[in-house]
């Protein structure tokens, strides 16, 4: 069985940023030489693209220096990630926010059950989806079809999780379960450990990047896409990765639990190195979106995203 391995700069915040010392503040960091710092912080689901797009972008620009940290202060950030519908109270007065790319959840259960067959191939409804984590059952209660979960939940307000909740119409408080300490991998980990467990989660942390195959220790439950009570050959495609990523883009689909991933940030900024960055994650930086398990946004939407970034780069 493949094991989950977690660093533990991983787990203190996932710190990229060049000439950053053990220890330091996040929030008082300055660059090499004067460099200009760009400070990261938000939903720690996005933070596997991230590093990568800042390691790129930096080996092209080395004379800036880019911190990504769960750690800083929203008021200290120069970008703050949010991947969930945003409301109009997320994005304050002065600020606005582009969509960087998009993100798919699943339902997830331990490998170890002995009905994973039958789930399998009977899939999730909405129906079963509220059933599941909205109704008031604690995680004990069958479902109509008469399965036994324990659900899990983000202890905490959690992006994913308000995206989640958002997609049926509730929200985070209303799902319920069993409040899991940590972040998305902490929710998967402890439905690895339960035979009965059952939750949701992110492509990326679903799936091993490298195989592009789901984590052996995990059985992904498909979706009923058409609501007709069984899974269908043309509704299963959850044995690769970029089978998955490929019907999300292409086929629209209600029934997906698809949301954006957002950054917020001042529009009233000259700051020009942050317009140069995320200019260059909505043009080069879209090709590792797959590579890390994330849907590009549509021509439209990447056209409009460009162009708001340019509208506070001439400031």
């Amino acid at each position: 069985m493949k094991k989950i391995l977690f660093s533990v700069a991983g787990l203190l915040g996932l710190l990229v940023v060049a000439g950053q010392q053990p220890g330091s503040n996040p929030a008082r960091v300055s660059g090499r030489g004067g460099t200009r710092v760009l400070r990261v912080t938000g939903t720690r689901l996005v933070h596997p693209i991230f590093r990568k797009w800042i390691e790129e972008y930096t080996r092209l620009h080395p004379g800036i220096t880019i911190l990504l940290d769960s750690r800083i202060p929203a008021d200290s950030a120069d970008l703050v990630i949010a991947s969930h519908r945003l409301a109009s109270s997320d994005v304050k007065e002065g600020q606005t926010s582009v969509i960087l790319n998009r993100y798919l959840q699943l339902p997830v259960v331990s490998s170890r059950r002995s009905d994973v067959a039958a789930l399998q191939a009977k899939g999730f409804s909405d129906a079963d989806f509220r059933q599941i984590y909205f109704a008031d059952n604690h995680g004990t209660d069958p479902i109509p079809s008469a399965y036994h979960f324990a659900v899990y939940k983000r202890e905490k307000s959690a992006c994913a999780s308000r995206a989640f909740a958002n997609h049926f119409g509730s929200q985070q408080k209303d799902i319920k379960g069993i409040g899991v300490k940590g972040d998305d991998q902490d929710l998967l980990e402890a439905v690895i450990r339960d035979t009965n467990g059952i939750s949701y989660n992110n492509l990326g942390f679903l799936y091993d990047l490298k195989t592009r195959k789901p984590l052996d220790s995990i059985a992904i439950i498909p979706l009923d896409l058409d609501g007709d009570g069984k899974i269908d050959s043309w509704e299963n495609f959850y044995g690769d990765l970029d089978q998955v990523i490929a019907f999300a883009e292409k086929a629209y689909n209600r029934h997906l639990l698809v949301e954006n991933v957002n950054v917020i940030f001042s529009r009233t900024s000259s700051n020009r190195e942050l317009a140069d960055f995320l200019q260059w994650i909505l043009t080069d930086g879209q090709q590792y979106d797959h590579e890390y398990g994330f849907l590009v946004p549509g021509k439209e939407t990447l056209v409009d995203q460009r162009q708001i970034v340019s509208d506070i780069s001439v400031r």
